[in-house]
């Protein structure tokens, strides 16, 4: 396909100076600029962003969707569809930088009318986070070969190109989903069980401008355990085992083991043991337990509040 055919949609809240920076990077797409759509999707600001964005007078065709309050992450990016013209939607967040031919890219991949295309997403390696930085950047589809189709889990809404046509079929993003992270895991379901095949394109190249602390992360994981999870259980009762909620169960001293370290004690020495060494690089299943504990006892939590 032609990049004409493309709409671009960036939700963004109270982030105007990374907003710029990646409009930035728009305006200076080749071949012109000017032949894809662009919607940007102003959930709830208040430091100005809206004005900005109304007062927009660069090249690009920019429409300005300026919501009255923070409505979440799925709503903007659902509103931002609404507003798409063109055969092809690609999802950016409003906080990266890329290189010139990054929508040409996601044009050029779409010769298939089912495939979702999902690009590589790297990240600042800023003072005090550069392992974790290092981390999530091999996680996910990263861990797979090029061109393998994906499970919809893998599915993320930051960097990805789709026919508007299967966002649609899908039904988008549940509005539901308030917490960070499981619109997208329900929405890559959806996509997959609507037909689609999730493709891993690493060559598709944005830069993430900033990254959270692992205790903002932890924080996080925790509140879409309590928050999130539940839902997701209930529209997709299989992710109970994908997301390993049963590896605790297990009868006898293995389960017992493993439900010891799960423990306070347990999660607070290797909680430290992360912080020290997250300026170079802890061993990945470090974090990997750390985000499991946070997000199964923010489970837990909603289980026991029923």
């Amino acid at each position: 396909m032609d990049p004409g055919d493309i709409t671009v949609i960036i939700p963004t809240c109270n982030a105007l100076p990374l907003l710029v920076r990646t409009i930035a990077c728009l305006e200076v797409q080749r071949p012109l600029p000017g032949i894809f759509q662009v919607v940007v999707v102003d959930d709830g600001s208040s430091d100005g962003t809206g004005q900005w964005l109304n007062s927009y007078p660069g090249p690009l065709d920019l429409e300005a969707v300026i919501l009255p309050g923070n409505r979440g992450r799925a709503a903007a990016r659902n509103t931002g569809a609404t507003r798409a013209s063109r055969r092809l939607l690609l999802f950016l967040d409003g906080d990266m930088e890329f290189g010139p031919y990054l929508v040409c890219g996601h044009a050029h991949r779409h010769r298939n009318e089912n495939h979702v295309i999902l690009g590589r997403v790297q990240y600042e390696r800023s003072l005090g986070r550069r392992g974790f930085a290092r981390y999530i950047e091999t996680r996910g589809s990263a861990k797979l070969p090029t061109g393998m189709s994906l499970p919809g889990r893998y599915f993320l809404s930051g960097h990805v190109s789709f026919p508007h046509h299967l966002f649609q079929a899908a039904g988008g993003f549940d509005e539901r989903f308030q917490a960070h992270g499981g619109e997208d895991l329900d929405l890559g379901m959806r996509l997959v069980q609507a037909g689609a095949r999730l493709v891993w394109a690493p060559d598709l190249v944005v830069r993430h401008l900033h990254i959270r602390t692992l205790n903002m992360v932890i924080d996080m994981t925790r509140e879409y355990g309590l928050r999130s999870v539940p839902l997701l259980l209930d529209k997709h009762p299989e992710l109970y085992e994908q997301l390993k909620l049963d590896w605790p169960e297990r009868e006898g001293l293995v389960g017992k083991w493993r439900r010891m370290l799960l423990s306070n004690v347990v999660y607070q020495i290797a909680v430290t043991i992360a912080e020290l060494l997250n300026e170079f690089a802890a061993p990945a299943a470090l974090y990997d337990y750390l985000l499991f504990r946070s997000y199964y006892n923010g489970y837990q939590e909603a289980r026991e509040r029923q």
